[in-house]
């Protein structure tokens, strides 16, 4: 697995439809700002990737389709788990 491929996410990019599609170089090294939420907020947070973060999932991820590739079904299921 090419590390510079797993996205701030945490989906790898090396699977997503986009990137194969040549429609994206992958957020670390082809994203700048403003054009991927996950990227920007984990940049800003200063984490590795949306998994590392105390609020994950957060809403936005849970309500924005386009904030990530990971299934809006398992982000829904997650945010029930850490109310537990």
């Amino acid at each position: 697995m090419d590390k510079e491929l797993l996205g701030k996410c945490g989906y790898y990019c090396g699977q997503c439809p986009s990137f194969l599609a040549g429609k994206c170089k992958g957020c670390i090294k082809g994203n700048v700002g403003g054009e991927c939420y996950a990227r920007d907020c984990a940049l800003n947070k200063e984490i590795i990737s949306c998994g590392h973060c105390d609020d994950f999932p957060c809403q936005t991820l849970q309500d924005n389709p386009k904030a990530s590739l990971l299934s809006p079904l398992w982000l829904k299921w997650k945010g029930t788990q850490r109310e537990r």
